[in-house]
């Protein structure tokens, strides 16, 4: 498959007693992220950012400021990513035993080979802990999934946003799987601890915010 997986990210940025700050917030097993997330079929961009935005610190009220660009193609050569939710496979035919676990919409998979219609991928999933370093595997999953579900093309575009919503430093709520995400606000300067890639994100965009 040869689709565009569109991607969304969300710099939220206030300004308090002359600094600068961005919201962040703490995934419970994957570390300090910026909110962030894969336009679903039918939205545009800028309602994608914006639900992203909302699911990830439960902001209902934010505004867009500008745009900050986007990277063309995130993927490196050995990685695709996941264009339509799908089963992964033992082996490459449908008829093969399938891991229960189905892999979503904008994951990004390892990509070992082909055949005929299968693609072989791997996907680790790992816990961080408060250094963002990796302490456990969450999922290790390796298997066939069928070429339509699976791209080479992965476009990230940047949003500068805000919002007029009175919020505390830090805050927590329930993510639609059941994890607690803890929103919080942190200065731009120095640099925020934010998981990899994602601080390459913000190098991106800091002369921009």
């Amino acid at each position: 498959m040869n689709e565009i997986v569109q991607k969304v990210t969300a710099f939220i940025v206030r300004e308090r007693n002359g600094v600068k700050e961005l919201l962040v917030f703490k995934h419970p097993t994957a570390g300090i992220q910026i909110p962030a997330g894969t336009v679903e079929k039918g939205e545009d961009l800028e309602t994608a950012v914006k639900r992203e935005a909302y699911e990830e610190t439960g902001l209902q009220f934010v505004e867009i400021e500008s745009y900050l660009g986007c990277f063309e193609n995130e993927l490196e050569n050995n990685e695709r990513i996941i264009a339509g939710t799908t089963q992964v496979y033992i082996e490459p035919n449908l008829d093969a035993i399938p891991y229960k676990r189905k892999l979503p919409k904008g994951l990004t998979v390892d990509c070992h080979s082909t055949q005929e219609d299968f693609t072989h991928i791997s996907y680790i999933e790992y816990g961080y802990d408060q250094f963002y370093e990796p302490i456990c595997i969450d999922a290790n999953i390796t298997g066939w999934v069928p070429n339509g579900n699976i791209s080479a093309r992965k476009k990230r575009h940047f949003f500068l946003m805000s919002t007029q919503e009175k919020t505390e430093d830090a805050w927590e709520l329930k993510s639609d799987q059941g994890h607690i995400f803890k929103p919080y606000w942190t200065p731009l300067s120095p640099k925020p601890q934010i998981i990899p890639p994602q601080d390459r994100w913000l190098d991106f965009v800091c002369g921009k915010i």
